[in-house]
């Protein structure tokens, strides 16, 4: 049997406990859900990001240092990541698990975003995702672990207002796919999750921009926010099972495996909505 397939068991949900995990972004809604859901399951955690009060809150919270570990980290320096890797590795013996969640938006029109605001964008949601994997990736070999990559929707389906963060996720899958092909035999497997919109601060966010609300229909439809908790379940899932992709909502699933032509399938629906509501503007 292939390496992947002899680990599938090694991560079930009675498997994760005493594992590792790596989480970014633990300080944000989505990570630090998800650092609750893989402590829930016995899992050791190294919590990464900036706020370290709410890091070091939410690493009380889940049982103290025996069980998470609040570290500060800046995704957009490789020697705050590679020293953040080092810590953890070093504190719970090794990591068995990356969570590569960190994330960024900014909504502007291409013509419009300052140099700054569409290469932050890109540093730290894309590069942001490399320095990780580069920084953790030793030790993920040595334990033969799974890297679980927060992607988007955005990935395949590119909206108005949001060039920046589109470019950024498709880039991510690109990365992950690589990875995946330059990992082949070593045991170690690698995810991404795709989902839609859904509470958070950086969806939050996307609400105040006027082209991306009329082409979503107001965030209803098709683009109906999902809720959070589907999102670190399916994280958790993808973990578990060690899967290639997770696609949320499943309706998309189908564009998700053939990104230009789902693009090509999604425009018609988004510029409907954008000269329907730009008919409505004028009157």
């Amino acid at each position: 049997m292939r390496g992947g397939q002899i680990m599938q068991n090694t991560l079930s949900p009675k498997g994760l406990r005493g594992k590792v995990a790596f989480v970014t972004g633990a300080s944000g809604a989505l990570g630090s859900d998800t650092a609750r859901a893989l402590s829930a399951r016995g899992v050791r955690l190294a919590l990464l990001g900036r706020n370290t009060e709410k890091l070091e809150a939410l690493a009380r919270e889940l049982g103290g240092p025996e069980k998470a570990l609040a570290i500060e980290m800046n995704v957009r320096n490789l020697a705050s990541v590679e020293a953040a890797a080092k810590n953890a590795a070093e504190h719970f013996g090794g990591i068995d698990i990356v969570v590569a969640g960190a994330g960024m938006v900014t909504t502007e029109l291409v013509e419009n975003y300052s140099a700054t605001g569409f290469v932050d964008d890109i540093d730290t949601n894309l590069n942001g995702v490399w320095r990780t994997v580069k920084a953790t990736l030793p030790y993920v070999r040595e334990s033969k672990g799974h890297i679980s990559i927060v992607a988007s929707l955005a990935s395949f389906i590119h909206m108005p207002e949001m060039s920046a963060y589109s470019a950024s996720k498709a880039g991510v899958l690109a990365l992950a796919n690589s990875l995946r092909l330059e990992l082949d035999g070593s045991s170690v497997t690698v995810g991404t999750i795709h989902p839609s919109f859904f509470e958070s601060a950086l969806g939050n966010a996307l609400t105040t921009s006027p082209l991306l609300n009329r082409a979503s229909g107001n965030f209803g439809g098709l683009f109906t926010p999902i809720k959070r908790e589907d999102v670190v379940a399916a994280i958790a899932k993808n973990i578990e099972r060690r899967s290639r992709v997770a696609v949320l909502p499943r309706a998309f699933s189908a564009l998700a495996l053939m990104p230009g032509l789902g693009q090509r399938v999604i425009e018609p629906y988004l510029t409907h909505n954008l000269r329907k509501t730009a008919g409505n503007l004028e009157r």
